[in-house]
């Protein structure tokens, strides 16, 4: 069917409400994974000397804190606050339009909650929602020294209205970083705890400093595994092991699933992770469900695995991705497309999709002549804002 803003307000009154995200909302400010992902996955299975490979890893490592961890400090921020803010402004319109759109919802058999998976590391939603005050859930539980728990996600909540004890439900918007995040540590007993000062982030920028760069292999997106053996065979030589064996060290202490092909086996060895992927595969199959993709380009093979298995199961399932730009959906619809699609249940659209779908539902319409790609601040004021407008 055609995606507009009409039938989306008929989605989303009707469903229970998954959002999927990944770092081409974060991309204003925060790099995108490039082909680490690629290089960390060809390291891992190459025959190269481990010695090798772990100037390799510590190289792709340090790219991977440089442009999506440290810039997240609050230090880096002040250096940059212009763009950082524009970025953040686009979370927090994003929790305050859907707030508005299910604060609205007159369905009461469906539960308000609303689950936002992501596979972003960076801190941007949890603090878009500490700024309006939503009602918001990471996981945690406990004040004083908070603990993470999967069981805390199920929690649906009410207000009662003081003259006549009458209960509303109310959103809450789950947070669910299924690989992980850079507030998170881990306790002696392997519980996961809330790292409100990024200290581990901090740890390894002291460590990521200039004289240690100058060690490092310099990562591009053209960056092909034979060449990088030869410059790590040049600097095993230059500088020995030591150093690089002392940053992937302290970077293995991050709570966090890296990005690799072989994620998911780790993610299997490790509860949390694996509860996480069991979360989100139960969300999908649930009847009436609806999942809204924006800034993931489904590479990650995993999460396509989970999500086209959920598709094909469940018929009840409507799935939307809003793709960048026309090559973006393509790229996806290649990656989907050889899972099998049986059910008909998954649009991917991209911006002359969205601006088409409306000309055929009013072809005086021009309030969408604007749209040129999906980045952030185009869903948010070509899609949730219109969306607003008419709840």
């Amino acid at each position: 069917m055609d995606i507009t803003t009409k039938n989306l307000k008929q989605l989303i009154q009707s469903s229970h409400i998954n959002f999927l995200y990944g770092s081409g909302l974060s991309r204003n400010y925060l790099s995108t994974l490039g082909n680490i992902e690629k290089l960390l996955t060809e390291t891992s299975e190459s025959e190269i000397e481990d010695k090798l490979k772990n100037i390799i890893k510590a190289s792709l490592f340090a790219t991977y804190v440089e442009t999506v961890m440290e810039p997240c400090l609050p230090e880096k921020i002040k250096g940059n606050q212009g763009e950082y803010d524009k970025t953040f402004q686009e979370y927090v319109r994003f929790l305050n339009s859907i707030n508005h759109i299910i604060s609205r919802r007159n369905v009461n058999l469906i539960d308000k909650q609303i689950n936002l998976f992501t596979t972003n590391i960076d801190d941007f939603m949890e603090k878009a929602a500490e700024k309006i005050m939503v009602e918001f859930n990471d996981g945690f539980k406990g004040h004083i020294e908070p603990v993470f728990s999967e069981d805390s996600f199920s929690t649906i909540k009410s207000k009662s209205s003081t003259l006549y004890q009458n209960n509303s439900p109310i959103p809450v918007f789950n947070l669910l970083k299924i690989h992980g995040s850079i507030n998170w540590m881990t306790k002696d007993n392997s519980e996961i705890t809330y790292d409100a000062k990024l200290s581990l982030i901090r740890n390894l920028s002291d460590v990521l400093n200039e004289q240690f760069k100058k060690q490092l292999i310099k990562i591009t997106d053209k960056s092909k595994i034979e060449e990088l053996e030869k410059e790590a065979s040049i600097n095993d030589i230059l500088y020995g092991g030591d150093d690089y064996n002392h940053f992937n060290q302290i970077y293995s202490r991050l709570v966090m699933i890296n990005p690799t092909k072989a994620k998911f086996r780790e993610t299997v060895i490790d509860y949390h992770f694996y509860e996480l992927m069991r979360i989100y595969s139960n969300a999908l199959e649930r009847s009436s469900s609806l999942l809204i993709v924006a800034g993931f380009s489904f590479a990650d093979e995993h999460i396509a695995n989970i999500t086209m298995r959920a598709a094909n199961a469940n018929p009840t399932l409507q799935i939307i991705v809003f793709a960048y730009n026309e090559d973006a959906k393509e790229d996806i619809k290649s990656i989907l497309g050889k899972k099998g699609i049986c059910n008909n249940n998954i649009s991917i659209i991209s911006p002359q999709d969205f601006k088409d779908a409306a000309v055929r539902e009013n072809p005086n319409t021009k309030e969408f002549d604007g749209l040129e790609c999906f980045d952030f601040k185009s869903i948010n004021d070509f899609v949730f804002d219109k969306l607003v407008s008419i709840i």
